[in-house]
């Protein structure tokens, strides 16, 4: 294939990619199940700093665990609809019927879902945070060492089917291990705003955005099927 047939190839399936992402263009969503996996270790190093975090936990809630919840639920979904020109449904929308998690998000197996809600398209999130035991190049870390990595598993559904249309990852390593201090909190949901992190600082706000824009990638590329 010459340079010029691979370059027109290209650009065809990057154009019947967009095609298939513009599919969601315009359309109501819902998230029927958000549900997170935060490592010990991760909530063990944060912990030092919740004195920073302007929360009141309820019962079962954590201030640590609502502040990395609620903030990577805001970034991924506030970038979902302005980069896919869709709206979300507030998480309380499938009213009293539908079952929540300790921090007020659904989680209803998708049958449920579709007949609680009259949206077109359906979101499932599965969050984890966990602290990386490898180096990129698959040595053990040995125990002190702080290397939080962030994966997000997507499955959107339609309202005739019971199986995802589409499925999407995203996942964000630190560039390198962690020194854990208060501005690795910076620009986090209940964080206070004097709290800022230098220029080039990696922040547990900067591995949730990569996350977010990796799985955001997925979905736009990935055929519907």
């Amino acid at each position: 294939m010459t340079s010029k047939n691979l370059m027109i190839a290209l650009l065809l399936i990057i154009g019947t990619s967009i095609a298939w992402s513009q599919k969601y263009a315009r359309n109501q969503f819902v998230v029927f199940s958000y549900t997170t996996d935060i490592d010990e270790r991760v909530k063990k190093e944060l912990s030092s700093y919740q004195h920073l975090i302007n929360y009141q936990p309820q019962k079962k809630q954590t201030a640590v665990e609502a502040m990395l919840v609620h903030s990577f639920y805001q970034i991924f979904t506030k970038l979902l609809e302005d980069s896919l020109l869709i709206y979300f449904l507030p998480p309380e929308s499938m009213g009293n019927k539908a079952s929540y998690t300790d921090y007020g998000y659904p989680d209803v197996v998708i049958q449920k879902a579709i007949r609680l809600s009259d949206v077109k398209y359906f979101m499932k999130i599965e969050l984890s945070i966990e602290n990386s035991k490898y180096d990129e190049k698959g040595n053990r870390l040995t125990a002190d060492v702080f290397l939080p990595v962030v994966n997000v598993s997507v499955s959107i559904y339609n309202k005739f089917g019971f199986n995802p249309i589409q499925t999407a990852e995203g996942q964000s390593v630190a560039s390198s291990p962690i020194q854990v201090k208060e501005s690795f909190l910076a620009g986090l949901n209940f964080v206070s705003p004097t709290v800022k992190a230098s220029k080039n600082e990696e922040t547990m706000r900067l591995l949730f955005e990569r996350c977010a824009l990796n799985a955001l990638y997925s979905i736009k590329y990935r055929k519907i099927k």
